[in-house]
């Protein structure tokens, strides 16, 4: 959900450098004047200043990989396109003069090579159920033990029920856009992350920056709570542990918070653990509790996977991977069997891949691709593990809507949740 809200347009980005205190802005207008008058050392001085200020950026990582090049550091510049080849695989090198100088390094045609196999479609999953609710613009949705779907709304603020037959009803209206949910069995409750965006109906700049976490009995149908955020959050998923306190994350201020549940009477935020992860990271989304539930792992859509050891103090641990594994742009998250299934929506192609973890819980030994490049995938969102599958909506309609924020009907195509065997 990232790149909806703050990776639209680089160039209106700023973000605080912590020592110099430039602005990302600048640093990058600065990085292009000076590669436009071909002082190759500067951009190189520049564009690094902004890589350090916002890492993994699809803008600012291939002006790097040419700084390298241009300045013959040859190695430094393979490295950085197969940093970029991890990000988006159609990024066309090739027939880019800004290369030039690393033709003849030995690793050139392996980087080739890389990109070719990046972009070759794999697809491994299967069609589960086809429904006619793209207009609805889903974002998320809860599979009952009975087949029957709910589907929650971004674009009409509402939660609705499918039938076996896909059939879709109304259920229940929220006052914002509906993205992540939970749904616990043993309580018959229904958890959801909601928050303002431009693309819902009626918005207005007054709802900018508001979230709610609704609490819904799914027999009854009603809602039993909803407490408000006003603080420029956008509470974007969540996640509840055995106690049912629920942990849940915000995408445009990185903090972490874990709050009680256990009544339904208490209104307003109730914060009883809290991580400000400012300075540290960028843009928090899925999170997911291993089975030991000491263990709570969360993606940050810029700079990959972490976790909060609550074994060590609560202590915030940043995943170790394999050189040629990226955990960029990862929206849902899921923890299964000491597994880690991760959604990437912000990598070209988009794809959806199972990260299997060493005896620690804080290395990735290997991946496993459910989907990459799929035709389904117009861009994959949030999913649910359930009965040994993973089930996920395939092409939330993100791509379908004009400047003035309309939904295209023509643009629009019904809503695929496919699944594979775990």
């Amino acid at each position: 959900m990232f790149k909806r809200f703050v990776i639209a347009l680089f160039l209106m980005l700023s973000v605080p450098v912590l020592a110099q205190q430039e602005d990302l802005q600048t640093v990058y207008q600065a990085a292009m004047d000076a590669y436009d008058k071909q002082d190759y050392d500067a951009f190189l001085e520049q564009i690094r200043k902004a890589d350090e200020l916002r890492p993994n950026h699809p803008a600012i990582v291939p002006k790097l990989a040419a700084a390298w090049s241009l300045t013959g550091r040859k190695i430094r510049a393979v490295q950085t396109l197969k940093q970029m080849m991890l990000m988006d695989a159609t990024f066309n090198f090739v027939d880019n003069p800004d290369f030039d100088n690393i033709r003849d390094h030995k690793n050139y045609e392996d980087l080739v090579e890389m990109q070719e196999e990046l972009a070759r479609v794999e697809v491994h999953d299967e069609v589960y159920r086809v429904i006619n609710a793209g207009m609805l613009h889903p974002e998320s949705f809860v599979l009952m033990d009975n087949g029957e779907i709910i589907l929650g709304s971004i674009r009409e603020k509402k939660l609705v029920k499918v039938d076996t037959n896909g059939l879709v009803s109304d259920w229940i209206e929220v006052p914002y856009s509906v993205l992540g949910m939970k749904y616990v069995e043993s309580t018959g409750q229904l958890w959801v992350a909601s928050a303002a965006f431009p693309e819902m109906k009626d918005f207005s700049q007054e709802d900018q920056g508001k979230s709610m976490i609704i609490q819904i009995d799914v027999a009854s149908g009603r809602i039993v709570q909803g407490v408000q955020f006003d603080d420029g959050s956008i509470i974007g998923d969540l996640v509840l542990d055995s106690e049912q306190r629920i942990w849940h994350s915000n995408s445009t201020k990185p903090y972490l918070i874990r709050n009680v549940t256990d009544t339904a009477q208490y209104y307003g935020p109730f914060s009883r653990k809290y991580f400000d992860l400012d300075g540290t990271h960028f843009n928090l989304q899925g999170l997911t509790l291993d089975d030991t539930e000491q263990f709570l792992y969360f993606s940050d859509y810029i700079s990959g996977l972490y976790r909060i050891n609550m074994n060590e103090d609560d202590a915030v641990e940043k995943l170790f991977v394999p050189e040629d594994i990226l955990l960029k742009g990862i929206d849902g998250l899921y923890y299964y069997n000491n597994t880690l299934i991760a959604i990437h929506n912000g990598t070209k192609p988009y794809r959806v891949m199972q990260y299997f973890l060493n005896e620690t819980g804080l290395t990735i030994d290997m991946e496993r691709v459910i989907n990459r490049g799929g035709e389904s995938l117009g861009e994959p969102t949030l999913g649910q593990v359930k009965d040994g599958y993973f089930y996920y909506l395939a092409n939330s309609p993100w791509g379908a809507y004009d400047e003035d924020k309309n939904l295209i009907a023509e643009k629009v195509r019904p809503i695929e949740i496919r699944r594979i065997k775990l």
